[in-house]
């Protein structure tokens, strides 16, 4: 005996696919599968827009000015969302600026933050499209 059990075709039928058929089936199925992985994987890893910090300056004991960039196709316009911190990390001041939509794919950008005590830092916390 070779060790693998038939199962009797008159008793429980006959397979409905073959051993090959299985194993293309099987094959497909998985090549599919890692398709969409992967096109969820780049969806996800690739934001229609980015957003990258400059650079910050103290303009006064109550506000803090933030330079930064933003890379978005054409024609797309956005909304980021920047905060002031202090010495501790907490926040003391936030903007959210519009962006309208621009002609080139990288453009810089300046805002003045307010603050509520002395910041020490800023960053951008993102940019998502209106």
């Amino acid at each position: 005996m070779n060790g693998t059990v038939q199962r009797p075709a008159d008793r429980y039928g006959a397979p409905l696919l073959s051993k090959r058929a299985t194993r293309v089936l099987v094959g497909l199925v998985a090549i599919v599968f890692l398709a969409v992985v992967v096109l969820v994987g780049y969806w996800t890893t690739s934001p229609p827009i980015r957003s990258q910090m400059v650079g910050y300056d103290h303009v006064a004991d109550d506000v803090i000015a933030v330079d930064y960039t933003v890379t978005m196709d054409p024609g797309t316009g956005a909304t980021c969302r920047l905060q002031a911190m202090n010495e501790g990390r907490a926040q003391v001041g936030f903007v959210e600026e519009t962006i309208p939509p621009q002609t080139e794919r990288r453009t810089a950008h300046h805002v003045e933050i307010s603050t509520q005590g002395e910041a020490v830092s800023a960053e951008v916390l993102g940019c998502e499209p209106t």
